[in-house]
């Protein structure tokens, strides 16, 4: 769905992105999000006391100690997903500079959570990869590298500002 999104917000993205998108786009997507989403998590949008801002703000990594990453939403909003943007880099094992694609919606199934989705593929990492916001931090399950090396805990960015 991520792509999906990605796809059919096009025009509201910088001209540099380069994603193109006709009017039959955006109404495809707006014809699919009904079907995705359950009378549960309709309702958590309707009454939910946070939203996709409380991800906006600068992290730390453990992963990749020294550096940082800042979460800025972008102007692209369809129903409940936001899309934003994550600007980084600078520590241990990752390039100095880089920038993330991601999107931020209501979490499906989990009453009044928030989760983001970021693309970490402009940096070798994995395309559609899901944290869950958890009150001071984005918490992410372990990656299968994660398993492999016996951190089966996953990784948090704690929010430093």
């Amino acid at each position: 769905m991520y792509a999906l999104l990605l796809a059919a917000a096009g025009p509201s993205l910088p001209p540099q992105a380069g994603i193109r998108v006709s009017r039959r786009g955006v109404f495809a997507i707006a014809g699919l999000t009904p079907l995705a989403a359950s009378a549960e998590d309709v309702a958590n949008l309707l009454y939910a006391k946070a939203d996709a801002s409380v991800f906006v703000g600068t992290y730390t990594d453990p992963m990749h100690p020294g550096g940082t990453r800042a979460i800025a939403l972008t102007d692209t909003r369809i129903g409940a997903y936001q899309l934003a943007r994550i600007v980084g880099g600078g520590g241990e094992g990752e390039p100095p500079l880089y920038e993330l694609p991601a999107m931020i919606s209501p979490a499906p199934g989990k009453s009044g959570e928030w989760q983001i989705t970021i693309d970490f593929s402009p940096k070798g990492g994995p395309k559609d990869f899901t944290g869950y916001w958890d009150g001071d931090g984005i918490r992410f399950p372990p990656t299968p590298r994660q398993v492999e090396r016996g951190l089966t805990s996953g990784n948090k960015w704690p929010k430093t500002s």
